[in-house]
């Protein structure tokens, strides 16, 4: 039970981070639809399976060939930097075309990847996966649970998180919509510069 509990704390925390994802989630939600939003989350979710199992099995590995690696942040900064021109420059479309055009597949891989390219998510999981095993203990079974009640926490918020996120877009003009695509290329420009500047 204890170990549900912890893991359900560690899916909270996560589901109040606010960085890149959140950010994108929300303006995926209001500005394509709930389930174009669905379809971007299942990228995060499936990047960040993959990252826990990845640091469960190969922690030392990933801690000195990423975690403290500079291409990795270089790659990383120009990534967020490019999302963000692109936000800004090519989304300034009207909305119902960009709905009718969202590919399932670009959905699921712009998650994926805004989540792999972010240094902190990597970082993030490297310290919650030593510590499951350093201080909690926890292996086999007991880990598979620990992140599987993480991973379905951060899951159900982030379902709750669109669903507002797409009923308070029903109440916006297209102006304040093309805003927050605006918005969040500067945001994800902004993340860019701070990931190449450390």
């Amino acid at each position: 039970m204890d170990i549900i509990l912890e893991g359900f704390i560690t899916g909270l925390l996560l589901s109040f981070f606010v960085g890149a994802t959140f950010f994108m989630l929300i303006e995926t939600s209001m500005t394509r639809g709930f389930k174009a939003a669905l379809w971007f989350d299942l990228g995060v979710l499936s990047c960040d399976t993959l990252l826990i199992t990845a640091v469960y099995f190969f922690a030392a590995w990933i801690n000195r060939m990423l975690v403290h690696s500079t291409y990795f942040n270089m790659v990383g900064g120009i990534a967020f930097i490019g999302f963000g021109v692109n936000y800004i420059i090519s989304r300034r479309r009207e909305e119902s075309s960009y709905k009718a055009n969202s590919s399932i597949v670009k959905l699921i891989l712009n998650g994926f990847f805004v989540n792999l390219l972010n240094p902190a998510v990597t970082v993030f999981w490297l310290g919650s996966v030593t510590i499951a095993i350093t201080q909690f203990k926890l292996s086999g079974n007991l880990a598979f649970l620990y992140f599987g009640t993480t991973m379905g926490v951060v899951a159900l918020t982030d379902v709750a998180k669109a669903y507002f996120a797409y009923r308070l877009s029903a109440l916006m003009k297209p102006r304040v919509l093309r805003i927050i695509y605006v918005i969040s290329g500067v945001l994800m420009i902004g993340l860019g510069i701070i990931i190449l500047t450390k």
